[in-house]
């Protein structure tokens, strides 16, 4: 075994250290500290379901912060190829919701996907009609400053938001089968998939715009210049 000298050894590997980085900013997020919100969209309105959309946040049981990656092509120039970025893509993401015991929120998908492709002819609605934009949020462990308002005894602490990611032109795409079984008496989940266009972070990423100047403040985030939230 060679005994050669390390010049760059790591420093700063204690458990204090860990700690210290641990509980900073806000310390380690939970996986369980998050909400959605599903809005309405128009075919929604006119069958009245507007009102019911509100109820998700609190029946979505489990969600995902959705990725993004790019399709690459391989180039040669000399030596090993090389992965060039041609395309942005984002990949389908899956929600899971409780049910109720008179099944609205397995009616209500039911309902959706007849709005995109009425099974009585099977044409397909145009997407404006159906589409809309989902938002999950991630909560922070504790709550934002108390607010007290006229009517209440107490404080009503506020749910303190750390990120939100915002899909638009959202829509289902599949249902996933609910297995029923004898064997438990767990609550019933209907798990969807979604589909999108494209996804934006609330307060981080650039509007669309022609301006030169985008480039720069791309750079600024990059350097830890937060931009002022929506």
């Amino acid at each position: 075994m060679s005994n050669l000298p390390v010049t760059n050894p790591l420093s700063n590997l204690t458990m204090n250290d860990m700690k210290a980085v641990s509980s900073m900013y806000g310390g380690l997020a939970k996986s369980a500290r998050f909400a959605v919100r599903i809005a309405p969209a128009k075919l929604h309105l006119e069958a009245n379901y507007g009102p019911f959309l509100r109820d998700f946040t609190y029946l979505c049981e489990a969600a995902e912060m959705p990725g993004r990656g790019f399709l690459s092509l391989d180039v040669r120039y000399y030596g090993p190829n090389q992965k060039l970025p041609y395309q942005t893509q984002y990949e389908d993401t899956t929600m899971t919701f409780l049910c109720r015991s008179e099944s609205f929120e397995r009616q209500f998908f039911d309902d959706w996907m007849e709005m995109i492709n009425p099974t009585n002819s099977f044409d397909f609605s145009y997407r404006s009609d159906y589409e809309t934009t989902i938002e999950i949020m991630q909560l922070a462990e504790y709550s934002a400053e108390a607010v007290v308002g006229p009517n209440q005894p107490g404080a009503n602490r506020k749910p303190k938001e750390t990120y939100r990611i915002t899909l638009y032109n959202a829509y289902p795409t599949l249902i996933n089968p609910q297995p029923v079984t004898w064997a438990d008496d767990q609550f019933q989940r209907l798990a969807v998939t979604f589909t999108y266009h494209k996804w934006r972070r609330a307060g981080y990423d650039p509007a669309v715009t022609s301006n030169p100047d985008l480039v720069k403040g791309r750079t600024n985030i990059m350097r830890g210049t937060t931009p002022n939230r929506e």
